[in-house]
């Protein structure tokens, strides 16, 4: 026998599936672009558990009659290509005719469909690749593509699938990256039978609004540019609309969403120094050329293309967006939404404290804490006076109990203090000298309380005067509901306020009033960014509340709020690095000093 055998056509299938079917998001990408290849104006999307149950397209496109539904689940059965000449001039989403065939392959899956004009429609049945049956069926619009038990057949590969809640997440992705780039179409999204959204035909600001939010509306700067025989259009967000995680960047070439990072860098390179570092622009931007100089099958699920002039479209798209930035009024964010010094002071500390802590530490007043008028009253802040010895040697004591690296050498409570460019404290210590960044220092500091609140009893809310309702992308608003116990645990209390909106009605003690919008939307993109490396959801929610709640570099102290910092910094179990694993202390000892002064 040899070693080498031809492989049976159900099992290249399967490993076709591999590359085309990767998760139920795929399956739909896959199936919406044969709908809008057909020429439909109305698609809905039926999906339940996440798309691994159900995964259901209807629309009403031009369908098929009895043969060509056959044909079509056959592997590179196409009717978008017929020569080789005709790859270098795809005008189509689809053109492999791999799609069908391989989800087929890994799925029970029914087609109806009914060829324009015709007075009889069929319904296909396969499963597992097998054939079942092919039968009349009343003539309904269009085709309708149901696709059932996802991976049933191949069980390893269905252990791999995400949970219910992220595998939806995955797909609203791939549904707001059509609505984007096809406002005439409309749209309809379901999931476990409740309608996710219902979008109308209308012009893209319009659409944009309506699948975000409506601060949307006012800082969307449109944009136009041709050069000879490229074109580029669409809408750019000034600086409110920038976020701390990447996903409203859309880019589109010939109608055909891709990932690009030569290309994008292209378009954030176009704010030219308006953004600071890990600061994304939401932008969704169509480039049309023309199909011979992009080639479009160089990727599996075609998500990347490959320019004949790439320079020539970078500085194009470069161009084009900082041209369009130009006007700076248009650009500048509301600076009301950053206020310094505005997103956190210290929790209320109760009247029963550990005999160590005594009444004069208290390192706020819960009396002076109490608001007396509007929402943008300010919280004075009552920081501890300076700790005895005593205090903190019981201080230092317990910390060295709890990690294996003692405080720095020489500290003491009674050394100078001072701030360095409103982002670094500075203190002398006996071996020479300590940097402390603010922010991670107080990230540190509010990371710990956050997770002992978690573990424990809840912070204690306070309630506000005029609660703040705030409205979410439904990719937000999913991952808000899957957060919000735990944000609760911290505080925070919110309620459903309509599809994809909550009212804020509280937030946690000491976190002053006034940036509650902006305090949760990047709690939201700090953990849908970074979330997935931390172990546990606690942790996650911890670190995105601490990082975002925290001071920050540029924020003015004073000496009794640095000392108030650095007294609770070295109170924690590890003070010398932030969740995230940056440096908090930077110790420069005084030999290094001597050397630098040539002393030595």
């Amino acid at each position: 026998m040899p070693k080498i055998r031809i492989l049976s056509e159900q099992l290249t299938n399967k490993i076709a599936a591999g590359e085309v079917v990767q998760n139920p998001a795929s399956i739909i990408k896959e199936l919406v672009e044969n709908s809008i290849d057909a020429g439909a104006d109305q698609i809905t999307v039926n999906i339940r558990n996440g798309g691994k149950t159900l995964c259901q397209v209807i629309d009403n496109g031009e369908g098929m009659n009895k043969d060509d539904l056959l044909l079509a689940f056959e592997r590179y059965a196409t009717s978008k290509i017929a020569e080789v000449e005709d790859l270098l001039n795809i005008r189509t989403l689809g053109f492999r005719g791999e799609a069908l065939a391989s989800i087929a392959a890994v799925a029970q899956l029914d087609a109806v469909s009914t060829l324009l004009g015709a007075d009889t429609g069929h319904l296909l049945r396969i499963e597992g690749g097998t054939f079942k049956t092919i039968q009349p069926h009343s003539p309904e619009p269009g085709t309708a593509i149901t696709v059932k038990s996802l991976f049933y057949n191949v069980p390893a590969r269905r252990k791999f699938l995400k949970s219910s809640e992220l595998e939806f997440r995955k797909i609203v992705d791939v549904m707001r990256k059509f609505a984007l780039i096809h406002p005439e179409i409309e749209f309809r999204l379901m999931h476990n039978e409740r309608e996710v959204f219902r979008l109308r035909k209308e012009n893209l600001q319009e659409r944009i609004v309506h699948l975000f939010s409506t601060e949307y509306r006012e800082n969307l700067l449109p944009f136009e540019f041709d050069l000879g025989d490229m074109s580029v259009g669409g809408f750019i967000g000034n600086l409110n609309l920038v976020r701390a995680r990447r996903g409203e960047q859309f880019f589109y070439v010939n109608q055909r969403f891709v990932s690009d990072r030569l290309m994008n860098n292209a378009i954030v390179t176009g704010y030219s120094g308006l953004l600071s570092r890990g600061e994304y622009p939401f932008y969704c931007i169509r480039l049309q050329l023309p199909p011979g100089k992009v080639d479009v099958n160089v990727h599996p699920s075609k998500m990347e293309v490959k320019f004949q002039e790439e320079s020539r479209v970078y500085q194009f798209l470069k161009n084009s967006v900082g041209e369009s930035l130009h006007e700076i009024t248009k650009v500048a964010p509301d600076l009301a939404r950053f206020a310094p010094a505005t997103y956190y002071a210290p929790p209320v500390v109760p009247r029963t404290v550990p005999e160590q802590f005594p009444e004069s530490h208290l390192p706020f007043d819960p009396q002076a804490a109490k608001p007396s008028t509007g929402a943008q009253q300010e919280m004075p802040i009552h920081f501890s006076q300076k700790l005895d010895q005593e205090t903190w040697k019981q201080r230092a004591h317990r910390y060295t109990e709890q990690v294996d690296v003692p405080p720095p050498d020489g500290y003491s409570v009674h050394a100078q203090v001072h701030q360095l460019h409103n982002k670094y404290i500075i203190s002398q210590v006996k071996s020479g000298l300590i940097l402390i960044d603010q922010h991670v220092a107080h990230e540190r500091i509010l990371y710990e309380e956050a997770l002992q609140s978690m573990q424990s009893d809840q912070w204690k809310a306070q309630q506000l005067l005029f609660p703040q309702v705030v409205e979410l992308s439904v990719t937000d608003f999913s991952a808000l509901l899957e957060i919000l116990p735990y944000l609760e645990k911290l505080g925070f209390r919110a309620k459903e306020f309509g599809k994809q909106a909550i009212m804020v009605e509280a937030v946690p003690a000491g976190m002053r009033w006034g940036n509650e919008k902006t305090i949760i939307k990047e709690i939201l993109d700090f953990y849908q960014e970074f979330g997935t490396k931390d172990t546990s959801i606690q942790s996650k929610v911890a670190a995105s509340y601490s990082c975002k709640a925290a001071v920050k570099s540029g924020d003015p102290l004073t000496e009794e709020e640095m000392r108030n910092l650095v007294d609770r910094l070295f109170a924690t179990k590890n003070p010398y690095f932030c969740p995230h694993g940056r440096p908090i202390i930077v110790n420069i000892s005084l030999k290094e000093l001597d050397k630098r002064f040539e002393r030595i």
